[in-house]
């Protein structure tokens, strides 16, 4: 393993002077603010988020492109347990134009409940959301391959033991996200019928403002395709893509998509931003990969397994963390001595 740089060392500083702050009972940041936004020529767009919210401009952060060809085949990746996802009984659905920033489904009552994948904990399913574009060559955060896609769904959890998904995201791999892509079909996926029949409710937003309205729970596990206890997928170790950017997320992007129409992604590009335009175009740019590795359940003929030797993801991860903690403490005690 190869020793910290410094880019490792700024991040990690950084990680060590949040969980400072938290510590003294500082109240918690809320992204929204500080009009941050998607529009790449604004002083709030993508490129300038790191002025704001410094750990954007991190050496963890997402969406990233995914290379099959150079993602490691990972043996002791395990599928995931989605059971959970099929469950309605006391769960409470709430669909909200999240501040013209996407479509969104909040979680409340009986906790959905995420497990296997080889995550360290079992996770509380919070929220769903999507990106999008206002055309069907772009829309996706991840890449494959260097294409875009023109949605993306993003199922967002936080680990079961911690109070809040606020405190959740400031703890290394406090948060969990499935992702999955979407490719356009011919015909409509009837399944998406019983989401997208109430966005009539929540077409427009004020500014600084959500717009939500209550729906008929349905499961889950209806909107996600093929044989889910089988679910193949990437694995790496990233970030939230909108601010504050925090690099506690693990993230899991499904090799299968979701099909989906002209028609309905017109429903999503029919919502309204703040400013009352079509709210399109709301994904970030991908980020540069650094040194992580992306490893996945799905296996190829021509490639070696992953073995300990080469992994460069969570264990890895958590010795530089820990090295970088030491030194942090070092350089502060050595300012005060």
């Amino acid at each position: 393993m190869s020793g910290p740089n410094m880019d490792s060392l700024s991040i990690h500083c950084s990680w060590m002077v949040l969980l400072i702050v938290l510590s003294v009972g500082l109240p918690f940041v809320d992204a929204d603010a500080v009009a941050w936004n998607y529009n790449r020529s604004s002083l709030g767009g993508p490129d300038k988020w790191s002025v704001e919210y410094p750990d954007c401009g991190g050496v963890m952060q997402s969406p990233i492109s995914i290379s099959t060809e150079d993602a490691l085949y990972d043996p002791k990746l395990s599928y995931f347990n989605l059971t959970n996802y099929n469950m309605t009984k006391g769960v409470n659905m709430t669909l909200v134009n999240k501040g013209g920033h996407t479509a969104e489904v909040l979680y409340s009552g009986s906790d959905v409940l995420l497990s296997g994948g080889n995550l360290p904990d079992t996770y509380k399913l919070v929220q769903f959301h999507f990106h999008w574009g206002g055309k069907d060559s772009n829309g996706s955060e991840h890449l494959i391959d260097g294409k875009y896609f023109p949605m993306e769904l993003h199922l967002v959890h936080y680990r079961s033991h911690l109070p809040n998904i606020s405190v959740a995201q400031s703890h290394p791999f406090g948060l969990a996200v499935l992702g999955f892509l979407f490719e356009r079909s011919e015909k409509n996926n009837t399944k998406f019928d019983q989401l997208l029949q109430h966005f009539d409710r929540i077409e427009t937003v004020e500014p600084n403002k959500d717009n939500s309205t209550e729906i008929k729970t349905f499961p889950l596990l209806d909107l996600l395709p093929g044989n889910t206890d089988r679910l193949d997928f990437y694995r790496y170790d990233g970030s939230l893509t909108t601010p504050p950017c925090y690099e506690s997320v693990i993230w899991s992007l499904a090799t299968e998509y979701i099909q989906i129409s002209e028609y309905q992604l017109n429903i999503f590009r029919n919502l309204y931003n703040e400013e009352h335009q079509h709210l399109v175009d709301d994904f970030r740019p991908v980020q540069e990969l650094h040194k992580r590795t992306v490893t996945t359940t799905k296996s190829k003929p021509t490639q070696a397994p992953l073995t300990t030797g080469n992994s460069n993801n969570s264990a890895t991860w958590i010795q530089g963390y820990l090295v970088n903690v030491c030194i942090c403490l070092m350089t502060v005690l050595y300012k005060f001595v």
